[in-house]
C-alpha cells in the first residue's frame, strides 16, 4: 500500500512515482504525413490514417530497471503481414480499401505487401527480457479492483485509429489508474467492420503494491456485426439507435464469454 506519491506532470506527459515505480503517460498530436510514411516504410504496409505515434504509457519499475510500454509502433510491428493475411476478414470493401489507400499515397506503393487491412493486434506490450512472463492458472483478483480507493492517476490515450474507408473502426488505445493498492492497466484494440464483425483483443495487466509480481490477462472476443445490433434496443416506431454500434462501452457489453489467457511475471529481486 503506498504512503506517499510524487506526481509528474509537463505539458504533455502525466505521471507518478510511487512505491518504487514510475508510471508515465504521453499526450501528442497526430503524427505528420511525412513521419506516417516513415512508419509505411518500416513496416512494410499501408498504416492507419490517424497514429499518435509519439503518445506512450511507459511503467518502470525503479529498482530492477523493468519496464512495459505500449506504443503505436509496438502495436503496429504485430499486425499480420503473412501472404493470406488480407483475405482474414472477407469483405467486399476490403479490395477498394486497400486499393483506394494506395492510391491516396502514392509516395509509399512501393513498400505496400499483403496485410490484415484492419489493423488488428495481439501486441501485449512491450517488456523488459528480465519481466519474463509465463502461463498462470490463477489471473487477476479483480475484487481487489472493486475495493473504493483513492485514485492517484488515471489517464486514457489512443495509439492509433482509422475508419476503413468509412466502412468501420479500428483503434488501438489503453486506460491506466493508480491506486494506493497498485495499479491497473487496460490496452484495447477495437475493430468494427460495418456488417460484418466486430472484435475486441483486450491487454490488462495489474500489480499489487509490495507485491513481487505483475499479472497479464490478454483476452480475445469476436461476434458477427448483426449479432450485435440485435442487441440494439427499439425506440418509437421500431427506430434503432444504430449509433450504439459506434459505442464501445455498449459493445463492450455485449461480446460476452472472452477467450482469455493469464500470465505471471516476477519482479527481479
Amino acid at each position: 500500500m503506498a504512503t506517499g506519491f510524487e506526481k509528474i506532470e509537463t505539458d504533455t506527459v502525466g505521471g507518478l512515482r510511487v512505491s518504487g515505480w514510475e508510471i508515465t503517460s504521453c499526450h501528442k498530436p497526430i503524427l505528420s504525413n511525412t513521419a506516417i510514411e516513415k512508419y509505411a516504410h518500416e513496416l512494410g504496409f499501408n498504416v492507419p490514417e490517424m497514429i499518435f505515434g509519439d503518445n506512450y504509457l511507459h511503467i518502470h519499475h525503479i529498482a530492477s530497471g523493468c519496464t512495459i510500454a505500449l506504443t503505436a509502433l509496438d502495436g503496429l510491428k504485430l499486425v499480420d503481414t503473412s501472404p493470406d493475411s488480407a483475405k482474414a476478414v472477407q469483405v467486399s470493401i476490403a479490395r477498394n480499401w486497400t486499393e483506394s489507400s494506395k492510391r491516396s499515397r502514392s509516395d509509399i506503393t512501393d513498400v505496400i505487401k499483403p496485410f490484415d487491412w484492419t489493423f488488428s493486434t495481439k501486441h501485449r506490450g512491450s517488456v523488459s527480457d528480465a519481466l519474463a512472463f509465463a502461463v498462470s492458472d490463477t489471473g487477476i483478483d479483480y475484487s481487489k479492483l472493486m475495493v473504493k480507493e483513492d485514485i492517484l492517476f488515471y489517464d486514457e490515450n489512443i495509439l492509433y485509429e482509422d475508419d476503413l474507408g468509412d466502412n468501420g473502426t479500428s483503434q488501438l488505445s489503453y486506460k491506466i489508474r493508480v491506486m494506493p493498492s497498485g495499479f491497473f492497466v487496460l490496452q484495447r484494440f477495437f475493430l468494427r467492420v460495418d456488417g460484418v464483425l466486430f472484435r475486441i483483443y483486450d491487454t490488462r495487466i495489474y500489480h499489487e503494491f509490495g507485491s513481487s509480481s505483475v499479472q497479464r490477462e490478454f483476452s480475445t472476443r469476436e461476434m458477427p456485426f448483426d449479432h450485435v445490433k440485435r442487441h440494439v434496443p427499439k425506440k418509437k416506431h421500431d427506430d434503432e439507435d444504430l449509433s450504439l454500434l459506434n459505442n464501445i462501452p455498449f459493445v463492450d457489453s455485449v461480446m460476452k464469454n472472452p477467450v482469455v489467457e493469464c500470465e505471471t511475471a516476477n519482479l527481479p529481486s
